[in-house]
């Protein structure tokens, strides 16, 4: 945020163009709200992903041991049919 900050805004001042300075400040803010909402994307993605993941080995693995055991799906058709 410093770089973005000192070469988007600190730069432009200096030039004393005042669209040069408008330019560079909208830059800056879409810059910092693009990381900002790229990190809050991230955060949620990870927490549903970390829910999902105990949510599915609450269903195998329990203390008291009444879990059911893991059977992978499959597409064959059983023999008895």
């Amino acid at each position: 945020s410093d770089v973005f900050l000192e070469k988007l805004i600190f730069s432009p001042l200096s030039s004393g163009n005042i669209l040069i300075v408008l330019v560079g400040f909208c830059v800056w803010i879409a810059a910092t709200l693009g990381v900002l909402m790229g990190m809050e994307s991230l955060s949620a993605f990870l927490h549903a992903l970390r829910l999902h993941w105990v949510e599915f080995q609450n269903k195998f693995y329990n203390v008291h041991g009444t879990g059911r055991k893991f059977m992978p799906l499959t597409l064959k058709r059983s023999e008895e049919e």
